[in-house]
């Protein structure tokens, strides 16, 4: 099957933002928490914060994994 030009084009981008110094998905989840503790609603992660944004930038389960907690954080579940 020959993929689509939204395929590549999410495949080139994807290609673009890789770097030299990466985090794989487990480390993702381990810094992901205080990241999330420190943003405002509706923030985005700063740049300044490279590892974390970057892998965002290339990983879409980890990108809707980041969202849900956001949305769940959002509506007040992150209360202990």
């Amino acid at each position: 099957m020959k993929p689509t030009r939204a395929q590549l084009d999410e495949l080139l981008k994807i290609v673009a933002a890789t770097e030299a110094r990466e985090i794989d998905c487990e480390e993702f989840l381990a810094r992901v928490c205080p990241v999330l503790d420190a943003l405002e609603p509706g923030q985005e992660v700063p740049p300044e914060l490279g590892l974390i944004s970057q892998h965002l930038e290339v990983c879409g389960e980890c990108r809707e994994e980041f969202d849900a907690l956001v949305d769940l954080r959002l509506q007040g579940g992150d209360e202990s």
